[in-house]
């Protein structure tokens, strides 16, 4: 018998003609994950509450990042940090916005993809704490976005809601 392998290679291409090639935009998305939980002590021994915070983000053209240097215009201003994020509290039967947040920001790190391909994928983690006793709520959720190098804003996403148990360890 005869196995005829052109017709092989044929099939072979119009099935790799049929995937789809992920061609994500230049404007940074990012996806909520999951976050952790738990009271933890400040270097002072006060009891925080810690919410340890993951999201996936995508960036097309992989410009991410702060460098240490980065303190002249564009980047000053909103533009200084580029990971904000709002603290969201349980009260009245209703998420309302905490007001008393200090500072809602963080620095995500410069990241330089390897390679031709500069489309950027990454687990990012974040981890936030709080003083618990300015922190009088136990039923909680933040909104979160970042900002690329080029000054683009993600979409905003929003964290299940976050649950801090008097028992906790």
């Amino acid at each position: 018998m005869k196995i005829k392998t052109p017709h092989i290679a044929l099939i072979l291409v119009l099935i790799s003609g049929c995937i789809e090639i992920e061609d994500p935009s230049n404007i940074p998305e990012i996806k909520y994950k999951n976050h952790q939980v738990s009271y933890c002590e400040d270097n002072l021994g006060n009891e925080n509450k810690c919410i340890d915070l993951s999201f996936e983000l995508k960036d097309g053209d992989g410009n991410m990042g702060l460098l240490d240097s980065d303190t002249t215009p564009p980047f000053t201003g909103i533009y200084k940090h580029n990971f904000y994020y709002d603290l969201w509290v349980f009260e009245d039967g209703g998420f309302q916005l905490w007001e008393e947040l200090a500072i809602n920001y963080f620095d995500i790190p410069y990241i330089v993809p390897q390679g031709q391909n500069k489309i950027l994928i990454a687990d990012v983690s974040i981890d936030l704490s709080f003083s618990a006793s300015t922190l009088p709520y136990d039923t909680m959720m933040l909104s979160f976005y970042v900002y690329d190098r080029d000054l683009n804003q993600s979409n905003i996403e929003y964290t299940d809601t976050i649950i801090f148990q008097q028992n906790q360890p």
